[in-house]
């Protein structure tokens, strides 16, 4: 790896650990954003599989470990469940990457809905396997929705604010 892409790398790191502090910050701020009857979508979760698809050296998994268990603690959520469950999904997208390079954008696309819907059903068997006070099945079910319909946007923005395109086979054979 040369030293103009290692900068690339880690310059890019930065940047999701910030936009990511930034996101959690903005969530933890008292804004009644919440009180539109329709829960908001997982912006944390989706620049996090958004930004390992399109350059998987960017998204480690000790960054992804490091800014799950924060959110975890800040947030409230039992600390550990939704960051394992992260870590899960982040490696099934991790394994798919090469074929979803070949393929086009709804085909990536499926494979985080996928991952994400996995991941809301995971959270509330283990919630309600441990006898935890849940929300009702349909919040639940429609906040993964609105996760997965909001991930072209996250993408776009990632594309063309911040540059982030996606790599090709050849390109990350080389990383």
């Amino acid at each position: 790896m040369s030293a103009l892409s290692a900068r690339h790398v880690w310059t890019y790191r930065l940047l999701f650990v910030l936009v990511c502090l930034v996101l959690i910050t903005l969530k933890l701020l008292p804004l009644n954003l919440a009180d539109r009857g329709v829960p908001g979508p997982d912006l944390l979760l989706l620049l996090a599989f958004a930004w390992m698809v399109r350059q998987p050296a960017v998204v480690p998994l000790g960054i992804l470990l490091l800014v799950f268990l924060l959110a975890d603690f800040l947030f409230q959520r039992p600390p550990g469940l939704w960051t394992l469950l992260v870590i899960f999904a982040s490696e099934y997208l991790r394994r798919r990457r090469l074929a979803m390079t070949e393929f086009p954008f709804l085909v990536e696309w499926g494979a985080v809905a996928i991952a994400v819907m996995g991941m809301v059903l995971l959270n509330r068997l283990v919630l309600w396997i441990l006898l935890v006070d849940l929300d009702p099945l349909g919040l639940t079910l429609v906040q993964g929705i609105v996760t997965i319909v909001t991930y072209p946007i996250v993408v776009a923005v990632s594309k063309y604010i911040f540059g982030l395109r996606k790599l090709g086979p050849a390109e990350l054979e080389a990383l």
